[in-house]
């Protein structure tokens, strides 16, 4: 019997353990919930959504310290920044709240257990005593096991972590945890500084001459190679309110190294987006990339076809290549071929289609084959703003990167600027006939601007004149 209450106890806290939650707890600037989980190799595990994991080998197992840091409160991370010493003592105080955090967890879990413990004995043996055993045992257990892990602690991993996810590019791309947490500040400051500024675009714009701007114009918002920079969202979402934008155009780039963790977690920007978002993806962009972001009813992906959307014939085709890494590039040769191949394969879809308004590509070259189809073609990919006539009545518009390179923005010794233009098209028509493009500084830099193009009359090109009028066979988009 007593081996059965040990044996049912043992059982009762590992269970104990795999059922604990976490516990909410302020460390640092940082809301963050703490928990513990059996693990083999005890191990200190510090989640950084979306970016991935911090692992430490802090002690042995058979019990794992678990840490996500939920959100960072700005006020007090604004004053780390700003204060002399002010990492000094953050770092001093850090310790002590993680002590706090792990000791609340530790007595939360020895309750869970001896619970558990109590109702596996009642269950088991439906005695009062052997119930009472069977607890104090998953205690007893689960006490000894919290021990060994803090006799086998070693403190002298906090210097030698292993980057998990996203992570394992920081060191490299990012530099120091201090330069983390300047940066994550600084993405902060940049949102604070936009949102106050951002307010004054529509009324800059209305201040504009309206001439080939009618009050029913179809507005097309189009961004691009957003990197991974949270303002990006804000600044949209902000932009599409102020000017009244019919739809998104996202020309790729959404994500960094195309992993999961940047799927799920940054995709959900999208749902703030009060408009249909059409994207399609760039080099930087998965699979992965485009699952996560089609599982939103706002957005539309384009892949080799058109629809219509907010009034508009649109094209798209994706960009394809995978190329995060840039240490293993396919040959030029092979890439330039993919993309020609892509954008001839759009082309063919559009004269299928019966003719388009607007085209939708990553990369630049993409865009060759689409002279004298479509008289308009948007890309990005290159991180700046341009125009360029094709020929044949098609133009190119290159955005510049809406979330000024994102990560890289901190490694780049030349100043970024979020950018994005508001395209206006004539209702009727359905050609081109204005543009804003819009600045937004980035870093320490936090100015706005707005310059106005109007396109003339006779300049201004339809779709349908390239198709010779054909009727569009394009498929409708609710």
């Amino acid at each position: 019997m007593a081996a059965a209450i040990v044996l049912l106890g043992t059982g009762a806290a590992a269970a104990g353990l795999a059922l604990v939650g976490g516990t909410s707890a302020d460390i640092g600037p940082f809301d963050t919930t703490v928990a513990l989980a059996p693990d083999v190799d005890g191990e200190t595990v510090v989640n950084i959504p979306p970016l991935g994991d911090i692992v430490f080998d802090s002690h042995d197992g058979p019990i794992a310290l678990n840490l996500s840091l939920d959100s960072i409160d700005p006020v007090e991370a604004q004053t780390i920044m700003n204060t002399p010493d002010g990492f000094t003592v953050a770092a001093q105080n850090l310790a002590s709240d993680v002590t706090d955090a792990v000791i609340r967890v530790v007595v939360e879990a020895l309750a869970i257990v001896t619970l558990c413990g109590l109702l596996v004995g009642a269950l088991a043996f439906r005695n009062m005593r052997r119930a009472l055993l069977t607890g104090v045992t998953s205690l007893a257990v689960t006490a000894a096991l919290v021990g060994f892990a803090a006799g086998t602690l070693r403190t002298e991993s906090i210097s030698q972590p292993r980057y998990e996810g996203l992570l394992t590019y920081a060191p490299s791309v990012v530099g120091s945890a201090e330069n983390i947490a300047e940066n994550y500040e600084e993405y902060v400051g940049d949102l604070q500084q936009i949102v106050t500024n951002i307010s004054g675009f529509y009324t800059l714009a209305m201040d504009m001459p309206q001439v080939g701007i009618q009050d029913n114009s179809i507005r097309v918002l189009h961004v691009s190679d957003l990197h991974l920079n949270p303002n990006a969202w804000h600044l949209m979402e902000t932009v599409v309110g102020q000017f009244d934008i019919d739809a998104v155009a996202d020309t790729g780039d959404l994500n960094d190294w195309g992993s999961e963790q940047e799927a799920e977690i940054f995709s959900q920007g999208v749902a703030q987006i009060d408009a249909p978002y059409v994207f399609v993806k760039g080099n930087h962009d998965s699979a992965t990339t485009v699952a996560a972001l089609s599982a939103y009813d706002n957005v539309v992906i384009l892949d080799g076809e058109v629809r219509e959307i907010a009034g508009l014939r649109i094209g798209g085709v994706a960009d394809p290549t995978f190329t995060p890494d840039k240490g293993s590039l396919p040959s030029s040769d092979y890439v330039a071929r993919m993309l020609t191949e892509s954008g001839e394969r759009l082309a063919g879809a559009i004269e299928e289609a019966g003719g388009a308004d607007l085209a939708m590509v990553h990369e630049p070259p993409m865009a060759e084959p689409l002279a004298g189809v479509v008289p308009l073609v948007l890309a990005g990919h290159m991180h700046e703003r341009s125009v360029e006539d094709l020929g044949d009545g098609t133009t190119l518009m290159v955005e510049g990167s809406t979330g000024a390179a994102g990560l890289r923005h901190f490694t780049s010794s030349s100043t970024m600027k979020m950018e994005m233009d508001v395209l206006y098209f004539d209702p009727v028509t359905k050609a081109l006939t204005a543009y804003d493009s819009i600045s937004v500084g980035a870093g320490d830099e936090t100015d706005v601007t707005l310059d106005r193009t109007v396109i003339p009359t006779d300049e201004q090109v339809e779709g349908d004149e390239l198709q010779g009028g054909a009727e569009s066979t394009a498929p409708q988009q609710d």
